[in-house]
């Protein structure tokens, strides 16, 4: 503002007058405050809603920091032909590698897991960092009818911890909020340039007889005279002074037109460029809730913004199945901060690009109802769900799964499904015995039958994890096989896990019409180095979480199982910001697993593979 004022001063009035015209409130001030705290994380407003509140979904920014590189390694693919490949990376000595110690410890989104297995209940293979919480929407219960802090405790409250509330700073604004807008400005400092010159005009008068100028000249001397010694007056000089007076009126009134000019421009220019800020900072840095992001309308094919998601060269359809989990459909905390449909028609924009098969953890949030309702609105007609129910060691928790697995069935039929998964690592965890997992698949399989649904049963747990005896409760035998925490450096890991899967998962179902599916697999982009059942010290080569290392795996792997027809569920689109809290000093990869950030971008350097131009097999 001194940079006008210094211009004519009318500037600073005008934007003084535009600022009293509209004056923010104390919320709105806030309101400003989190936007800023907002724009500084770059989440997309969809993705970071509740911000200043207790929500738990507020996520960390997402850090795209290339991870240390991989100790060199063999240039060969040991996994050009897996079917014929004699090498197997194994130690025969050696049992499959331990994950090691995953402890949850307080961070900055402090979401205990209360439910997470102890030291001695873990299994030799590897740490679980899917260790999802319950994921169903009874369509019974309305969320209005709710009041999620005085629900019944199911034993899933308080795996996600509230973040503390932020305290208001009224008086914080940013530096541009005290500058007037650059219309007042301009037009202050033109009405200052036209008024300084109309001033030294009016202002100019004669000198008074034998004063001094400001260059230090003086001016005639008055002459004495007849009357009373005084000087006698010219008509002229009578008529200059007559004239000098009107020409002050005329030039006071244009002075005071222009002034009234530049207060209204001013508090006009001011008005609008205030405006316009709020409609800028609304539209691309405030939090959202759902009922604001979808407010707006159903997002579908025909959407400006559905069209540059879904025209993405970088991405290929090079996937059998993609790993997915909605942002924000974790339950209870669903109910006070529910999912957008408008997110999730986004996310399933950019999933089909990738593969025609979604997999699904859970059916609570409505989740499966907006992912059904998303590939509707954008017309796909070869993409269909894996139909996901989480179990656990809850009652509660599973009866509101099974519940609503049956309604979503009985509701639309089998069509849009590729099969049912019922549980994931249960046993691993452990949350089930085997022979209690059993019962579970024997009951939904004989409820599916009475509905008249014929899709294919399965659940999945670690590769190390199934027997001969749960295969057969089965349709498919689905393995969750993870290198990276095996401590397979990129260049072996795509044949170790094809090897591992084959000795321990496939050889189960021979003789049998079976299917064999590996249900997670993947690399995490940023977090440290893994090295299996053994501790990172020097000279150990061991497993880099890194954007050099996924690429290098995706390589090996994805273009060749697509060759070879290895079926797998890629582990996973998208960065799961919620599992932040699993993370441990120098093993920071729980949150990092996604090809994209929380904005839908593929992570700098992350190359898919397009295989040639070869893409995954229609599913309809």
């Amino acid at each position: 503002m001194a940079a006008s004022a210094a211009g004519g001063g009318i500037a600073g009035i005008a934007f003084g007058v535009a600022n009293t015209h509209e004056r923010e409130s104390g919320v709105e001030a806030l309101r400003s405050i989190e936007s800023l705290q907002q724009n500084s994380r770059g989440h997309p407003p969809e993705r970071g809603y509740g911000i200043g509140s207790e929500n738990p979904y507020v996520p960390e920014p997402p850090m795209h920091h290339r991870g240390l590189s991989a100790p060199g390694g063999s240039a060969q693919d040991p996994f050009a032909s897996p079917a014929l490949s004699t090498h197997n990376p194994f130690d025969d000595n050696r049992q499959a590698s331990s994950r090691g110690s995953l402890t949850p410890t307080q961070s900055r989104q402090n979401i205990p897991l209360q439910a997470y297995p102890s030291e001695g209940a873990r299994t030799p293979y590897f740490d679980n960092p899917y260790n999802r919480l319950s994921t169903a929407w009874d369509p019974r219960v309305s969320r209005h009818d709710i009041d999620p802090d005085t629900i019944d405790d199911d034993g899933d409250d308080g795996m996600m911890q509230p973040l503390p509330k932020r305290r208001s700073i009224l008086g914080l604004r940013s530096q541009s909020d005290h500058q007037p807008p650059a219309g007042a400005a301009a037009g202050g400092a033109a009405a200052g340039g036209v008024l300084g010159t109309l001033g030294s005009l009016v202002g100019r008068s004669d000198p008074a007889p034998g004063s001094r100028d400001a260059s230090g000249h003086y001016g005639p001397v008055g002459q004495t005279g007849y009357e009373g010694g005084h000087g006698e007056k010219s008509e002229w000089l009578s008529n200059q002074t007559s004239g000098r007076k009107r020409l002050r009126w005329i030039v006071g009134i244009l002075i005071a037109l222009i002034l009234i000019g530049a207060i209204v421009g001013g508090v006009i220019a001011g008005t609008k460029a205030s405006k316009n800020h709020k409609s800028d900072s609304s539209s691309s840095s405030t939090p959202q809730t759902a009922a604001e992001d979808d407010g707006g309308g159903d997002l579908d094919k025909n959407s400006a913004e559905i069209k540059k998601l879904m025209n993405n060269p970088n991405l290929h359809r090079v996937f059998p199945g993609v790993d997915y989990t909605p942002y924000a459909s974790q339950y209870p905390e669903c109910l006070k901060w529910p999912p957008s449909q408008n997110n999730v028609t986004r996310d399933v924009a950019v999933l089909t690009q990738l593969t025609n098969a979604i997999r699904l953890y859970g059916t609570d949030c409505n989740q499966t109802e907006m992912v059904l309702h998303a590939i509707d609105k954008l017309g796909i007609t070869d993409t269909k769900v894996w139909l996901g129910v989480w179990l656990d060691k809850n009652e509660t928790t599973n009866a509101r799964g099974l519940k609503a697995l049956n309604d979503i069935l009985s509701k639309h039929g089998a069509d849009p499904f590729l099969g049912v998964i019922v549980g994931n690592e249960v046993l691993y965890r452990p949350d089930m015995t085997e022979p209690e997992l059993a019962k579970v698949l024997a009951d939904v399989r004989s409820n599916m039958t009475a509905l008249k649904i014929d899709l294919p049963l399965a659940t999945s747990d670690l590769g190390d994890n199934w027997t001969a005896e749960l295969a057969s409760e089965v349709d498919i035998v689905m393995s969750n096989i993870h290198p990276f925490f095996a401590g397979k450096t990129p260049d072996i890991a795509a044949s170790w896990t094809w090897n591992f899967w084959d000795t321990h998962d496939v050889v189960l179902t021979k003789g049998t019409n079976k299917k064999n599916i590996i249900s997670e697999v993947g690399w995490p982009s940023d977090g440290g180095m893994n090295c299996g059942d053994v501790n990172c010290t020097a000279g150990i080569k061991g497993a880099v979480a890194g954007i050099d290392e996924m690429n290098e795996f995706m390589d090996n792997f994805i273009c060749q199982s697509l060759a070879n027809g290895t079926d797998f569920f890629w582990f996973e689109a998208f960065d799961e910001p919620w599992k932040e809290h699993l993370n441990e000093p120098g093993r920071e990869w729980e949150d990092k697993w996604g090809l994209m950030d929380l904005a839908r971008n593929l992570k700098p350097g992350v190359k898919i593979p397009d295989c040639g131009g070869k893409t995954v097999v229609s599913r309809r």
